[in-house]
């Protein structure tokens, strides 16, 4: 069985992993932003994207950026992609983007929770 020392190692392996990884998702995450307002299939990828990241940002300790996640994801589940649920979808991918610009150029990254941006997207509240 493993310590939990061996446990957090492994945890912020994954972590860093994630974040090496980070910019290509959100790249992909602005890919698929661009084009599900035309086309059912790229909602449903975008849709797919932020569920993802929920779940892996969340998994590896990144709770805020996991919650941006289900932001996105959330948006993109209406169909239609309405042009509201399309700029929730936009703002959080912007900040998911500032987010792991700052981690992987190794500056400090403070909570997100922390940004009022954040926390209206989240909260649902503009």
């Amino acid at each position: 069985m493993p310590t939990r020392e061996e446990i957090a190692e492994a945890r912020e392996a994954l972590r860093v992993r994630f974040l090496v990884l980070a910019p290509r998702r959100v790249a992909a995450l602005q890919d698929a932003l661009r084009a599900a307002a035309e086309d059912e299939a790229a909602r449903r990828e975008l849709q797919r994207q932020g569920h993802q990241l929920r779940g892996t940002a969340a998994t590896v300790g990144l709770l805020d950026l996991g919650l941006l996640g289900g932001v996105i994801e959330r948006a993109a589940a209406s169909s239609p992609f309405s042009s509201e649920e399309q700029a929730r979808a936009s703002a959080a991918v912007a900040l998911a983007d500032e987010y792991v610009s700052l981690a992987c150029s190794h500056r400090a990254v403070g909570p997100l929770a922390d940004d009022p941006r954040f926390r209206a997207l989240v909260t649902g509240s503009q």
